[in-house]
């Protein structure tokens, strides 16, 4: 597999994450206000899945700027 390649596999699993995390953020913050289970424990998840997406979003910025398809549609 070539570097460009992977670049993109690494992009495209950036984003998905990111994604990922700001859904499971806001479940978890839902779930706190219905009153569901353990509440702090709720908002302990909900908040450190929002500081993985924010980790996540500076890996696909920077994945975008290394992929060659991805810059040439951004200018």
């Amino acid at each position: 597999m070539n570097l460009a390649v992977s670049e993109a596999l690494a992009n495209h699993g950036h984003h998905a994450l990111v994604n990922a995390h700001e859904a499971a953020a806001s479940n978890h913050e839902r779930m706190a206000e219905a009153g569901v289970g353990d509440v702090d424990e709720h908002l302990n998840l909900a908040q450190w899945h929002r500081w993985c997406a924010v980790v996540e979003d500076q890996l696909a910025d920077e994945a975008d700027q290394r992929t060659p398809a991805r810059r040439k549609t951004d200018t």
